[in-house]
């Protein structure tokens, strides 16, 4: 069995895809079986989705680059902030 950690290594380096199929199936059941390894894994395919349509809508022109806060926005997370 692999261990979590050669796990995490091969995903944070995004080499899982270019790992041969004999090593990658156990990798694959690994990522299956082990809660944590799991989680890992899908907040890295969460986080490569996230950056991959931020980077389609910066493409096309979607994204709002001058956004203000009112003042009584500001007001309300200075005061969250501060209560924490």
């Amino acid at each position: 069995m692999i261990a979590c950690r050669q796990v995490a290594k091969a995903l944070a380096n995004h080499r899982y895809y270019e790992l041969p199929w004999y090593r990658r199936i156990p990798m694959f059941i690994h990522i299956r079986l082990c809660v944590m390894c799991g989680k890992y894994h899908q907040q890295i395919v969460d986080v490569q989705r996230g950056v991959h349509d931020y980077l389609e809508h910066e493409d096309a022109g979607d994204i709002e680059t001058h956004v203000h806060l009112s003042d009584e926005a500001k007001a309300r997370i200075a005061e969250a902030m501060e209560q924490k």
